[in-house]
């Protein structure tokens, strides 16, 4: 459609039923757009609604009836198609609403309010920075249509927001940029971002400046953690009273749409992270160790598959014949734990650690107030979104960047290379001297990390098969745990021998079936990669004999 008035009507249908996205312009100006089924009266007026809503003098009527036209002939032309010619949609094509990175395009969803009658309304919009340059504002829709001809669909379509949904960047700033003010400097976001977190933190003065930059590099992450297959969790851990709230105070003013949580329900949790994405800032991860709690085992469960793009938490949902169905929700992103006691073994492996301290006597930082420059921090968050979208595509090569990871392999190398990467594109922006900085702090963390990759249990079992297997024994996990149980009664007092096994296999130690019997014939160089891999002193010398 093409009136008088100027207003444009464009349907790109989605396969069948009517479905499909259907924009209004005017003088190239887009008005609205929405994912609906044109085919459906109902679903035309409430569309007709909003564009009248936002341009009052356009002839209702008109509009009705050119998508009542535009509905008859999709019928027709849906009648005469021959399904099996309809082409298979590439998964790369569907991307997540909050935040996407494409060579073609950078964008990033924002809340926004408006008045409808005498009632708040929340809607959506997206925030595009396209390759050639262009800065772009529209509302949400289900799909983008590329240059190169190929059209992006957004999924899942967020639930409307709520009025109390606060949009991290300001109003003010995403005008200014949309008016076409220059995206800020990466060096000077990352030291201000450092200066703000040694204001706040007292950190221990050896490590102080790895562990800042580390810190300000992973809330950097945040906002194009969607770049990598794999994304590190930060681990924030130390005594009580040593500053991990603090962190967290930090972290919820500056990371990517922050959602904070201390005790909601696995099935909130994985709800809200699949609708709205964002980084999840879970306080008091102690409780994550009692996997004996069904409702702490589905934390567990969606935390650790989180890391991984494609990471889902999988639920059946009850259907009206008393049926079930399978329902996946999309839990992949950064997210931040905070406890005292420690993460479980599994769960750590996936973070990197931030070892907290309780500050000084005398020290005036736990005493500063957080919110005595809320301009401040808002500043900051908008320099990282306008940071963001402006960079987003040059952030896609920096997953193949394996040379800024000396010296690590497997998961060291898995949770360190999106920050190291990051800090040499940062560098390059003027922050001298970031990488070497990051790379020796990443490799002193890993090297102090590794007395707590093997818990203590597992160690004792470890060593008590080293030395029966020394003696050319085959035990079986019941022989273990008795000599355990020996070593340390109170700490296996409730251990099954099928446990024994279970924590064994995790490092390549299993079982064999001889005479009936289950039995470890297990090879010294066997317990010397064990001994190498996860630093436990199991006193297998390089040249597998004894030390």
């Amino acid at each position: 459609m093409d009136d008088e008035n100027g207003l444009v009507l464009d349907f790109a249908s989605s396969g069948r039923n009517g479905c499909g996205t259907l924009t209004a312009k005017c003088a190239d100006e887009v008005i609205h757009v929405e994912y609906l089924n044109i085919g459906k009266s109902k679903s035309r007026q409430q569309y007709v609604s909003k564009v009248c809503d936002n341009r009052p003098k356009l002839d209702r009527k008109a509009l009705e009836d050119e998508l009542m036209k535009l509905a008859a002939n999709l019928s027709q032309s849906e009648t005469s198609a021959d399904p099996a010619a309809l082409p298979e949609l590439d998964a790369a094509a569907i991307v997540r609403p909050e935040r996407f990175i494409m060579p073609e395009v950078s964008g990033l969803a924002v809340p926004t309010m408006t008045t409808v009658g005498d009632k708040v309304q929340g809607r959506w919009h997206l925030y595009l920075r396209w390759a050639d340059g262009k800065r772009e504002r529209r509302p949400m829709s289900s799909s983008l249509e590329l240059p190169n001809g190929r059209r992006l669909f957004i999924h899942p379509e967020p639930a409307e927001p709520t009025p109390n949904m606060k949009a991290g960047w300001d109003r003010t700033a995403r005008r200014r940029w949309f008016d076409g003010e220059a995206a800020p400097n990466a060096a000077e976001v990352f030291k201000d971002l450092c200066e703000r977190i040694a204001y706040f933190l007292d950190l221990p003065r050896e490590h102080a400046k790895g562990m800042t930059a580390t810190l300000a590099v992973w809330i950097m992450l945040t906002y194009g953690y969607s770049s990598w297959d794999a994304v590190p969790y930060l681990y924030i851990g130390g005594p009580l009273g040593s500053g991990k709230s603090r962190v967290f105070e930090i972290l919820l003013r500056l990371v990517f749409r922050p959602l904070s949580s201390s005790n909601m329900t696995g099935a909130a949790l994985f709800r809200t992270l699949h609708s709205q994405g964002g980084v999840l800032l879970l306080d008091e991860a102690e409780r994550l160790r009692n996997t004996t709690d069904p409702a702490t085992a589905e934390i567990l469960s969606m935390l650790l598959a989180g890391y991984k793009r494609g990471g889902t938490a999988t639920r059946l949902e009850p259907l009206g014949d008393n049926g079930f169905r399978t329902l996946s929700f999309d839990v992949y992103g950064p997210k931040a734990l905070a406890c005292i006691a420690g993460l479980p073994p599994a769960l750590a492996s996936r973070a990197i650690p931030l070892m907290m301290f309780r500050s000084p006597p005398g020290s005036e930082k736990p005493r500063r107030r957080i919110d005595t420059d809320p301009a401040g921090w808002q500043r900051l968050r908008d320099d990282l979104h306008a940071l963001a979208l402006e960079h987003g595509p040059t952030w896609l090569e920096l997953p193949e960047r394996g040379d800024v990871c000396p010296a690590m392999s497997g998961r060291d190398y898995e949770l360190w290379q999106p920050l190291l990467a990051l800090a040499s594109w940062i560098e390059s922006h003027g922050a001298r001297g970031l990488l070497k900085l990051l790379q020796e702090h990443a490799l002193r963390s890993i090297d102090a990390n590794k007395d707590e990759q093997t818990p203590d249990a597992d160690e004792t079992l470890l060593r008590i098969l080293t030395d029966e297997i020394r003696m050319g024994m085959t035990p079986t996990p019941g022989d273990i745990l008795a000599k355990a149980q020996t070593v340390d009664a109170a700490g296996f007092k409730m251990w099954k021998a099928r446990g024994v096994s279970e924590h064994l296999k995790r490092y390549g130690a299993v079982t064999h079936k001889s005479c009936g019997r289950k039995v470890y014939k297990v090879t010294l160089e066997t317990l010397r990669t064990i001994q190498t891999s996860y630093g436990v002193d199991l006193g297998v010398d390089e040249n597998l004999g004894e030390s």
